[in-house]
C-alpha cells in the first residue's frame, strides 16, 4: 500500500506546476507556425495542458484540445487573387506593395474566430469556466489575443510571440522604442550601417508601414466583437499592443542585428530545428553521386518555383545544364512531372525534407527567397546561399546574408539577365570565402540555438506562474519618445542656457552703457 499512496501523493504534487495555456497563431503559412508548434510539442511534453487556434496541428498529443482553423489555408491562393479575402504571392512585391494584402492578412484572424469551430470552443471555455495561466498569441493579432483573454474567465497575461526577426509592434509599447537610425525595419534591405538618407526614409517608412498595419489589425479586431459581441464591448481591443507581459521572438543577432532591448524583450534564437531524418533513398543516391556538389533550388511554403516567368526558369535552366560535370541541381517544383527543358543534371520534386536535404555534406549552395526559417535553417547546416528576396522580411534577410558575408543577393528584377543569375551562382560556387564565414556563422548560431527551446518553456511557466511579468517592464514602457530620447531634458537646458545668455546680454549691455555714460563725463568735465 505504501508504493501506491506515495506514487498517489507524487502524481498530485508533479500536477501543481502544469498550467492550462491558450495559444492564438492565426497566420495560415508552414514556416511561420514551426516555431511555435516546437514550443506547443514541447510543453505538452512536460505535462501543460495546451488549448491551441491554429491553422495546423500537433498530432498524437494528450492533453491538448485544438481547434482546427486550416481552412484559412485558402486565403493564400497560388493564383491571380480574384476577391479582397485571398492573397496572392506568387510574384515580387516591395514594400509599399504590402499595403495591398493588410486587409486580407489582418482578416484573417476575424475569419478564424468567427467559425464554427471556435465558437463552439468560446461556449465551453465560458460554461466550464475554463481559468487559462496565460496566452501566447502571435504578435501579429494581439488585438484579437487581448479581447479573447479579456472576457474568458481568469483574464491571462499574454506572452507575444513573434516568428520574424524582430516584433515592431510589441516591443516599442512594452519598453524598447526602436532605435531606426541603427536597427533596420524589416520591409527594408537596410543594415544597421546606413547612411543619413536611408536612416530618414527608414524612420518614415517604418513608421507609416506599422501604422497601417496595426489599425488594420485593430478595426479587423473591432469588427469582429461588434459582429460577435455587440459593439459596446469594442474598448475590450484597445491598449493591446502594449498589454503583453513579455514578448518571444524566434530569432537573434545571427539572422537580424544586435540591438538595445529591456529585459521583457526575450531573443529565442531558432525554435524549429530537430535532427534531420534520414533521406529518402532516391534523394540520397542523388547527392551521394554527386562528384562535385549539389546546388538546392527551393523559393519556401508561399511563393512558388512553378509562378517564376518562363524567361527566369530559362536562365537558371542553362545555368544548371552548362555547369561542369559533377555537380547536380535539387528543385523544389510545385508541378507533376518534371520541369519543361530540365537538363539531366537536375531532381524536380514537389516536396522536399529540406532540412535533410540541407544537412548531407555535398550541398555547395541553397537558393533561396530568404525567408527566416529557411535562413535559420541554411546557417545551422553551414550552407552558403544565394538570396532571392521576393516580399515581406526577405529582402531584410537577404540583406543580412550579404552583410554577414555568407551569401550573395539575387533581386527578382534581376533574373532576367543570364549574367547576373550565372555571376550571383558562380560567386558562392566557387568563392570559398562563403563557406569559410557560413561555418563560423553556424557555429555560433548553434551555440544559441541548443538554448532556445529551453529559454522558451522557462518564460512560458515564469509568466504563468507569476501571473504575468510587470517586474520586467522598464518605466520606458509607459514614457514618450519625448521623454525616452531626453528631449524633455534637453528642452530644459536649452531653455535655462538661452535665460543664461539673455541675462548675460542684458546686464553687459547694462555694464557697457554705465561705462560709456562715465566716459562721457569725464569728457565734459575735462
Amino acid at each position: 500500500m505504501i508504493p501506491r499512496h506515495f506514487f498517489i501523493i507524487l502524481s498530485v504534487f508533479s500536477g501543481l506546476e502544469a498550467y492550462k495555456i491558450l495559444v492564438l497563431y492565426p497566420t495560415p503559412s508552414f514556416s511561420h507556425q514551426r516555431p511555435i508548434m516546437a514550443i506547443i510539442e514541447r510543453l505538452v511534453k512536460d505535462g501543460h495542458e495546451l488549448f491551441v487556434i491554429s491553422p495546423n496541428d500537433v498530432p498524437n498529443h494528450k492533453n491538448y484540445t485544438y481547434i482546427d482553423v486550416s481552412f484559412s489555408y485558402k486565403y493564400i491562393s497560388d493564383e491571380e487573387a480574384n476577391d479582397d479575402d485571398t492573397m496572392n504571392l506568387q510574384g515580387q512585391l516591395s514594400k509599399w506593395d504590402i499595403q495591398e494584402i493588410v486587409k486580407p492578412f489582418t482578416d484573417i484572424a476575424r475569419k478564424q474566430v468567427l467559425s464554427e469551430q471556435y465558437r463552439h470552443f468560446e461556449q465551453r471555455v465560458l460554461s466550464e469556466q475554463i481559468k487559462f495561466d496565460v496566452v501566447i498569441a502571435e504578435t501579429f493579432y494581439l488585438p484579437f489575443a487581448c479581447f479573447i483573454s479579456r472576457i474568458f474567465p481568469g483574464s491571462a497575461p499574454i506572452i507575444a510571440m513573434s516568428t520574424i526577426a524582430t516584433d515592431a509592434h510589441t516591443e516599442p509599447n512594452i519598453g524598447s522604442p526602436t532605435h531606426l537610425s541603427f536597427t533596420p525595419d524589416l520591409f527594408s534591405y537596410y543594415t544597421d550601417r546606413m547612411s543619413l538618407w536611408q536612416k530618414f526614409e527608414n524612420w518614415f517608412s517604418h513608421h507609416y508601414l506599422h501604422k497601417q498595419f496595426r489599425d488594420g489589425v485593430v478595426e479587423a479586431a473591432k469588427k469582429y466583437i461588434q459582429e460577435a459581441h455587440g459593439p459596446e464591448n469594442e474598448k475590450l481591443a484597445d491598449s493591446c499592443w502594449s498589454s503583453a507581459s513579455l514578448t518571444v521572438v524566434a530569432s537573434n543577432p545571427m539572422y537580424y542585428y544586435p540591438r538595445a532591448l529591456g529585459p521583457n524583450i526575450i531573443e529565442l534564437g531558432p525554435l524549429h530545428i530537430k535532427p534531420p531524418g534520414k533521406l529518402p533513398k532516391n534523394l540520397q543516391d542523388w547527392m551521394d553521386g554527386a562528384e562535385r556538389g549539389v546546388i538546392y533550388f527551393s523559393l519556401g511554403s508561399n511563393m512558388k518555383s512553378k509562378s517564376l516567368p518562363l524567361e527566369v526558369r530559362a536562365k537558371f535552366l542553362k545555368f544548371f545544364k552548362d555547369l561542369p560535370s559533377g555537380f547536380r541541381v535539387i528543385w523544389k517544383w510545385e508541378l507533376d512531372g518534371t520541369i519543361p527543358g530540365q537538363s539531366d543534371n537536375i531532381l524536380a520534386q514537389k516536396w522536399l525534407p529540406q532540412e535533410s536535404v540541407l544537412a548531407h555534406p555535398k550541398l555547395r549552395v541553397f537558393v533561396t527567397q530568404g525567408g527566416l526559417q529557411s535562413f535559420q535553417e541554411t546557417v545551422h547546416y553551414g550552407v552558403p546561399t544565394v538570396g532571392i528576396p521576393w516580399f515581406g522580411d526577405q529582402e531584410c534577410m537577404v540583406a543580412k546574408m550579404v552583410d554577414a558575408k555568407i551569401g550573395v543577393q539575387l533581386l527578382p528584377g534581376e533574373l532576367s539577365s543570364y549574367e547576373k543569375v550565372k555571376s550571383a551562382l558562380e560567386a558562392v560556387l566557387y568563392d570559398e570565402r562563403y563557406y569559410k564565414n557560413m561555418k563560423r556563422h553556424s557555429a555560433i548560431s548553434r551555440d544559441f540555438t541548443s538554448q532556445g527551446l529551453e529559454k522558451a518553456v522557462f518564460w512560458v511557466e515564469h509568466v504563468a506562474k507569476f501571473g504575468g511579468a510587470s517586474h520586467l517592464r522598464p518605466a520606458t514602457a509607459d514614457a514618450s519618445i519625448f521623454q525616452y530620447f531626453c528631449l524633455d531634458l534637453i528642452s530644459v537646458i536649452l531653455a535655462l542656457s538661452l535665460l543664461l545668455l539673455f541675462v548675460i546680454y542684458c546686464v553687459s549691455k547694462l555694464l557697457v552703457s554705465v561705462v560709456l555714460q562715465k566716459s562721457q563725463l569725464k569728457m565734459k568735465a575735462s
